[in-house]
């Protein structure tokens, strides 16, 4: 199959199974139906009243349309549960873009200031130590399950959720055992325990427990649902706390290599494997990931570390029928994995490292960073991040700012990304006499500036002391017409723009992420 056919089929299964933007269908909070206390419930809620603690955060987010000027600060509460080494277990987005941040333990009315000691936003988990060593004093480290519920087995959430301020617990079952969505980075999947409890916001972070040990971590349910939550499981908290052992955070290696089903008898006779319900095709190799320079597009993938990969991308693991990505879940970022694989009419074996290479084109939520500008002339420019997009929210009317949705799904499937480390789009005009013909560039993508190519946000500065016969031309994606300044009134008109509008400074470069 050619090249530019299997993009076409890529396509197709990329747009059926599309993230939607975040917040239209997942949202960070899970608690349960409230139960009356038997006495089974209260031993329960009496074994975990000194391990289960309630957080008070006060964040503050980027303003990703104004990036000077953050948000202000809110208020919010959360749940976590203390564990070995004197730590504290919660989500991420409970205390990602912390200001300042309180823990209390049930029953004690003294707050203790809490830091955040690591956090990973691809799987939504966190881990905080209390400043006041005295706080661990009477408490006691949960204990952790050593494998997963199955199906019906009924669970229980400890935590804080709304409407109250004590203690409380909740109880449900296991409804099912899947990958899903973690809408705090809006674009990992992992592993997930779904249970028939209600939603409420407040119990994020605290222990869901099968026969009193924690089997996972409550985070997120869906909107206009009843009944429905979801836990990180098990695998995934322990993943986490391996991954911390030498100090680091390295996070989820990305394999990078998309798949499609094999059942089309036609298609696997086209591949020239057997129709023996085994292999599934690689349809695109992500060129950040650790399957580039490994993998090919129409490779058929027969084995992983020695299990066999059914059809439809799924093995047999400990019992249960998965997607292979879970056997790749459960590695570091420094493991390698071997496939057994069809590549043009023959079997062979590829090693591939596993690794996390910086990927500007992968558009996570960003946290705990602040955002970066550079303002030319009252034109304000910043990166194209998911922090942007939902900005724009559902107001994709225009084609500039169609593009930057295309761009932002598509970037690495037609090689968009290619001479450039981020695309740096133009966010915002601070109406002057200098710009005032510029309405119509906004959400443009800036591809040159003075005839000097951006690729990355900090060339803006650069190609801005080299005006084109006094003047600075800018020249976007997609359009055929330049927006020029005069470089004089620029440089003129800078201070008078950033005194008018409060901005502190005509730029923050920060770090590249």
């Amino acid at each position: 199959m050619n090249k530019n056919k299997w993009w076409r089929i890529q396509r197709k299964a990329f747009r059926a199974s599309n993230r939607q933007m975040p917040g239209l269908l997942l949202t960070c909070f899970l608690a349960g139906q409230m139960i009356p206390v038997d006495s089974a419930a209260r031993g329960e809620i009496d074994g975990m009243r000194d391990t289960v603690v309630k957080i008070y955060s006060t964040i503050q987010r980027e303003n990703h349309s104004a990036p000077w000027l953050p948000y202000r600060p809110q208020k919010g509460t959360g749940s976590g549960f203390v564990i070995s080494g004197k730590k504290i277990l919660t989500n991420a987005h409970v205390v990602s873009d912390i200001r300042y941040l309180e823990v209390q333990k049930e029953g004690v009315p003294k707050r203790y200031r809490a830091y955040v000691s690591f956090i990973a936003h691809d799987c939504d988990l966190a881990v905080l130590q209390v400043e006041d060593p005295s706080f661990y004093e009477g408490t006691r480290p949960a204990e952790f399950a050593t494998e997963l519920p199955k199906l019906n087995d009924e669970v229980t959430v400890v935590g804080y959720p709304m409407g109250g301020t004590r203690i409380s617990i909740t109880k449900g079952v296991v409804s099912r055992i899947d990958y899903s969505m973690y809408s705090h980075s809006a674009i990992d999947e992992h592993l997930v325990l779904q249970v028939d409890a209600a939603i409420n916001p407040g119990n994020s972070g605290g222990p869901l427990t099968y026969k009193g040990k924690v089997i996972g971590l409550a985070f997120q349910g869906i909107r206009m649902a009843e009944n429905i939550g979801y836990a990180i499981p098990l695998p995934v908290i322990e993943r986490f706390m391996a991954d911390l052992e030498d100090g680091t955070y390295h996070g989820y290696p990305e394999l990078g290599a998309a798949n499609f089903d094999t059942e089309n008898p036609a298609m696997r006779k086209h591949l020239g494997i057997p129709d023996n319900n085994i292999g599934t095709a690689v349809t695109c190799v992500d060129p950040f990931g650790s399957a580039a320079g490994h993998l090919k597009p129409g490779d058929v993938l027969l084995k992983i570390n020695g299990y066999t990969i059914a059809r439809d991308a799924t093995i047999k693991l400990n019992g249960n029928t998965v997607l292979y990505g879970e056997l790749l879940e459960r590695l570091q970022w420094d493991a390698a994995v071997t496939f057994v694989l069809w590549r043009e009419g023959e079997e062979i074996t590829v090693e591939v490292p596993l690794e996390t290479a910086p990927d500007p084109f992968n558009f996570r939520y960003p946290y705990d960073k602040r955002a970066r500008y550079v303002i030319v002339g009252g034109l304000v420019f910043s990166p194209l991040s998911r922090g942007y997009l939902g900005h724009l929210g559902r107001k994709f009317d225009d084609p500039l700012s169609q593009q930057l949705l295309y761009y932002s799904q598509y970037a690495k499937l037609d090689a968009l990304y290619e001479g450039r480390d981020e695309f740096v789009v133009l966010i915002r005009r601070l109406p002057h006499p200098v710009n005032a013909y510029a309405t119509g560039f906004h959400n443009g993508i800036l591809n040159e500036l003075n005839g000097q190519p951006i690729q990355r946000l900090a060339d803006i500065a650069a190609a801005a002391k080299k005006p084109v016969d006094g003047y600075h031309v800018f020249r976007f994606e997609g359009l055929n017409g330049d927006l020029v300044l005069d470089a004089r009134m620029v440089e003129g008109s800078q201070t008078e723009i950033l005194g008018t509008y409060g901005v502190p400074g005509p730029a923050y470069l920060g770090e590249m992420p």
